[in-house]
C-alpha cells in the first residue's frame, strides 16, 4: 500500500572523487575488530523522549544531509564531553538553502563534508572524511566503534517511512527491512550504534532508526567515516590512520 511520505529526504546522488582511497589503505595497522554492539550517545535521553538528535527542519526540507551533520556534532560533543552550540533550526535550514544555491533540491554528501571539512559548518570543522565500503557490516561498526559514526547515503522506500511512522505511533523499535521495493529517492542518515544483529542505529527525522543488514545491503549508495577534530586530539598517534595521507588527498578536491 502506498503512503503519502510524512517526513523528508533530500540526498543527491553519490559521487566518490577519484582521488580517494580505500579507508583501510589509510590504515597504518589493521584495524580492531569492534564490540559486539555499539550504544548510541545518549541513548537514554532517546529513550526517555528527548531531541537529543532533533529533526533540523527534514520535515519541510529536503535538508537531511546537513542535519547528519548536526547529528554527528551533536554525537562527537556527547562522546568527547565537550561543548558545542547547536543551530537551530532556522541557521541550519538557512544554510542548506544556501549551500543549494537558493533550492530545495537536496545536496550531495560528499560536497557537504567537504564543506564541513575546508570552510567549517556550525562552528565545528573535521578532521578529515573517507569513504566506506558499502558491503562490509564490519567496515560500518568500525567506524561507529572507533571514530564515532558513519555518515550514509541510502536509497528510501516507503516501508522506512511507514517503519519510522509505526514507531512514533507505538513508542516500539520498528527496524527498517528489504520489502522488496524499488525507488530512487535519496537520504542521509547517520549511524551510531549497532546491534547485536548487526543492524545500524541510525539518527533520522528526530529519531533513532534501526536499519537492519538486509535492507543496507538493496538501499545503501554510499558510506564515510568522519574525523572529528575531538576525536584526532584525543587519539594522537592512536588514531590508527595515516591521517598526512588522507588530508593530501583532501587537499586534492
Amino acid at each position: 500500500m502506498s503512503v503519502q511520505p510524512f517526513m523528508k529526504t533530500g540526498r543527491t546522488h553519490a559521487t566518490r572523487s577519484v582521488e580517494f582511497k580505500e579507508l583501510e589503505v589509510y590504515a597504518t595497522t589493521p584495524l580492531p575488530t569492534p564490540p559486539p554492539t555499539w550504544e548510541v550517545p545518549l541513548q537514554k535521553q532517546v529513550t526517555a523522549g528527548q531531541p537529543v538528535y532533533p529533526i533540523d527542519g527534514n520535515a519541510t526540507y529536503g535538508d537531511c544531509t546537513i542535519a547528519g551533520v548536526d547529528h554527528l556534532s551533536r554525537a562527537f560533543s556527547a562522546l568527547f564531553k565537550e561543548p558545542y552550540t547547536p543551530p537551530t533550526e532556522k541557521v541550519l535550514t538557512s544554510k542548506y538553502l544556501a549551500l543549494g544555491n537558493g533550492q530545495d533540491n537536496g545536496l550531495n554528501e560528499e560536497f557537504v563534508l567537504n564543506e564541513w571539512y575546508k570552510k567549517g559548518l556550525f562552528g565545528t570543522k573535521i578532521a578529515g572524511f573517507a569513504p566506506l565500503s558499502t558491503t562490509s557490516l564490519l567496515q560500518w561498526h568500525q567506524a561507529v566503534s572507533l571514530y564515532g559514526g558513519a555518515y550514509l547515503g541510502i536509497r528510501c522506500p516507503e516501508s522506512a517511512q511507514r517503519a519510522f511512522q509505526k514507531e512514533q505511533e507505538t513508542g516500539q523499535i520498528v527496524p527498517w527491512q528489504y520489502e522488496g521495493e524499488q525507488t530512487e529517492d535519496g537520504h542521509c542518515v547517520v549511524a551510531l550504534g549497532y546491534g547485536p544483529n548487526g543492524g545500524l542505529h541510525c539518527a533520522t527525522w528526530g529519531g533513532i532508526a534501526v536499519l537492519e543488514p538486509s535492507f543496507l545491503a538493496h538501499y545503501l549508495d554510499e558510506a564515510w567515516v568522519v574525523l572529528s577534530q575531538q576525536l584526532v586530539e584525543a587519539k594522537v598517534d592512536t588514531l590508527g590512520l595515516n591521517l598526512e595521507a588522507l588530508q593530501a588527498d583532501l587537499a586534492k578536491l
